[in-house]
């Protein structure tokens, strides 16, 4: 009997320790890695043109102009087992090939970075034709120069931050996916000035197309086998003996500066400019430390960006250069999708150049940091991070007006290493 009742002890022991040293299962890994994969590529925009005023002779008359074609550099990353596409675009604006009317010495119909989501119904996979139904969010400018401007830095521009909807087919290969779609704008009737006094009306036709090709990569792939599940718990238990689950962490990506606030400044001083809108590209630079029991980051945080507006004989150059200390907390993890929140206190060095006229402010500002990590597992060596953040009411005060920085930075893929992991691992 005793005997009997040392077997069972020895048996129930084992296999408790066979379970708190498998930490993920095949079944776990290979629903989360299946969660999300990466996509990049190319696509070309067209924008379907619109009509104008301009003064000739002194008078305001109408004016159409034809369309635009614009290519664009994406990525992103489908998630949720391919019912869902985030992504962000650049335009290759060195590229645009944009039909200019008569009287017109040039026309900019531009639209920026876009941040879009879309979603699948019926899932992508390949060898299907997925419809979708999505949303993007970017900067449209419009700006036009007469042939007889007598300006020596031309026309200032109209800006707005858009939100289209969109629709379209995605069709996928073993590689790649094929997408045609078209947005729809219904933010496409706006005021624009063609002189300092003089305001024209400016109408866009609100439909305009897109063709993309991407190809996707499943990077996790390989780590739905067996031998890579043992591996993976094997990791886990070489960093949790050296006490590398939480360790030192750096990032680096692009992201970009979307304006949330008109300024005040802009309005009372230089009206053909308060239509404007301020955005950039910047890189998002961050060093920190994640905690493992409590999953969570503090870090330092930099980024810097600036804008112009000019035209008129007139030309305000704005510069923020931001040093930030920022704590998030994990809040859950979703088969590999952990979103995170958390507060950010930065040192905010603000600058706005008048015409040549510096005017500079220092000061504290408190903010938001909001976003999402894809970790499949806490073994991995680096992952991919979505930041977005946000300042209320970040101005500086100039002759009694605000120059408004609140601008909403959204960092799509960030590239995050865990310092000593691989060293580890190897």
């Amino acid at each position: 009997m005793r005997t009997v009742f040392i077997i069972i002890l020895f048996t129930y022991t084992a296999s408790l320790s066979g379970q708190a040293d498998s930490v993920y299962t095949q079944s776990y890994l290979d629903k989360s890695t299946r969660f999300a994969w990466f996509t990049y590529g190319g696509d070309l925009n067209y924008l379907s043109g619109g009509s104008t005023q301009q003064l000739i002779n002194g008078t305001k008359q109408t004016t159409t102009f034809g369309s635009t074609l614009m290519p664009r550099i994406t990525i992103g990353g489908i998630h949720f087992w391919g019912h869902t596409d985030f992504y962000v675009t650049f335009p290759l604006s060195f590229l645009t090939i944009q039909d200019i009317p008569n009287g017109l010495d040039e026309i900019d119909v531009y639209q920026g970075v876009e941040t879009g989501m879309r979603v699948y119904p019926i899932k992508l996979q390949p060898k299907k034709v997925s419809p979708f139904l999505g949303v993007s969010f970017r900067r449209i400018r419009f700006s036009q120069e007469s042939e007889e401007s007598t300006s020596s830095n031309g026309a200032p521009s109209f800006g707005r931050f858009i939100h289209p909807i969109q629709f379209g087919l995605t069709y996928t290969t073993d590689q790649w996916h094929l997408t045609a779609s078209g947005y729809y704008n219904h933010q496409n009737e706006f005021n624009y000035y063609i002189s300092p006094t003089e305001i024209a009306d400016v109408k866009l036709n609100p439909v305009s197309f897109n063709l993309s090709l991407l190809r996707y990569v499943d990077s996790d792939r390989h780590m739905r086998t067996k031998r890579a599940v043992r591996r993976t718990n094997e990791d886990y238990r070489v960093l949790k003996d050296r006490n590398l689950l939480s360790t030192w962490f750096y990032g680096i990506g692009p992201s970009s500066a979307l304006q949330m606030s008109k300024s005040s400044f802009l309005r009372e001083n230089y009206p053909y400019f308060y239509d404007d809108y301020a955005a950039s590209i910047l890189p998002d630079l961050s060093f920190g430390r994640y905690f493992d029991k409590v999953d969570a980051n503090i870090n330092l945080s930099y980024r810097t960006y600036g804008d112009r507006y000019e035209g008129y004989n007139n030309e305000i150059k704005i510069r923020r250069h931001s040093l930030g200390v920022e704590s998030v907390k994990f809040l859950f993890n979703y088969l590999g999708f952990v979103p995170f929140v958390g507060p950010i206190l930065s040192y905010e060095n603000l600058n706005t150049t008048v015409n040549g006229t510096d005017y500079k402010e220092n000061k504290l500002a408190l903010g938001i940091t909001f976003g999402w990590d894809i970790r499949v597992t806490k073994t991995g060596t680096s992952l991919l991070r979505t930041n977005l953040r946000y300042y209320p009411n970040l101005h500086m005060t100039i002759e009694n007006e605000k120059m408004m920085f609140d601008h909403l930075e959204f960092n799509f893929i960030q590239w995050v290493h865990f310092i000593g992991r691989k060293k580890a691992l190897n």
